[in-house]
């Protein structure tokens, strides 16, 4: 007993230890202030190298994720351009019929000239001031005429096209890609053709289509009423094959989502504390701490006389 209170080696353990305690208790308060085991792969001592490789998994996946939801997001909008461009079609349709079924048609050219107004703005369709429809050219308007004057004027239908020939492609895994791009004049070549008819018919020798229809302007718009249902079924066989992309990206988008679950708890299950041992933990730390403090402060006031005999 002498020897022990005459040398400072128990109070420097006891000391050591309350050290120790303490980092240890701060080392356990982080992990359940953050729910990980540690900011380090070191952390996750011999199963670091596995941790690491999912993780590097894990961020490729998510990668995949928010490309695929873009790509939805693309062909969600490509697919009510397309209802729109068929429903133009039917609406075109029924304003002919009108016009041959009551003989007299004073507003008939000012509904196409809309028509074709609404059907340009919806070829010319942008996402981030990019135009959709235009391939790979994304800076200028895939249609070039904004009038229908200016579409009687084209030489040719095809020439009011400015789109590339390459469509989009996008990767939604690292062994599938699908092609996202539509190209205006894939589907709108039809529909500028039948306005390029009516306008050129309308501005021709048997013109301009007006209150009452004649012999050769009915004739005229009973052809134009039987040709736009070919233009509409066009159109929505693009918007088919449209769908169908957006059930391969749906699909691709729930593989991800199941992969990111799983690495999420793969992860999780190598890194997040257990915060009930870790609570535990901490509890047994203190306790250990405020035993060592109270021992520290006995020592630290003992003297030789408190241990002589009177």
């Amino acid at each position: 007993m002498l020897d022990r209170v005459g040398t400072s080696s128990f109070s420097q353990s006891l000391l050591n230890e309350y050290s120790r305690i303490q980092v240890r208790a701060q080392k356990t308060q982080a992990q359940i202030s953050s729910g990980k085991i540690g900011d380090q792969y070191a952390d996750a001592k011999d199963k670091a190298g596995v941790l690491a490789a999912a993780k590097i998994k894990a961020a490729g996946v998510d990668a995949f994720t928010a490309t695929t939801k873009e790509v939805l997001s693309r062909l969600d909008l490509q697919d009510l351009h397309l209802q729109q461009l068929s429903d133009l079609s039917s609406r075109l349709r029924s304003a002919i019929g009108d016009a041959m079924s009551t003989g007299h048609a004073p507003s008939f050219t000012d509904e196409v000239e809309n028509l074709f107004n609404e059907a340009v703005g919806l070829l010319n369709s942008k996402i981030d001031g990019k135009y959709i429809y235009g391939g790979s050219t994304t800076d200028q308007p895939p249609v070039n005429v904004t009038t229908l004057a200016g579409l009687v004027a084209a030489p040719t239908t095809a020439s009011v096209f400015d789109n590339s020939t390459l469509k989009q492609t996008q990767r939604l895994d690292d062994n599938e890609a699908i092609e996202t791009g539509i190209l205006a004049s894939d589907i709108g070549t039809g529909l500028m053709q039948m306005f390029k008819d009516i306008a050129t018919f309308d501005a021709g020798v048997n013109g301009p289509i007006g209150t009452d229809l004649t012999a050769a302007q009915t004739t005229f718009l009973s052809t134009q009423h039987a040709a736009v249902p070919a233009v509409q079924d066009g159109v929505n066989t693009i918007a088919a094959i449209n769908g169908s992309r957006q059930g391969q990206a749906t699909n691709a988008l729930e593989r991800h989502e199941g992969m990111t679950a799983y690495f999420e708890k793969f992860i999780g299950d190598i890194e997040n504390v257990d915060l009930a041992e870790a609570l535990t933990r901490l509890n047994q730390d203190e306790v250990a701490a405020e035993a060592a403090g109270r021992m520290i402060a006995k020592i630290s006031q003992l003297s030789l006389l408190d241990v002589l005999p009177l």
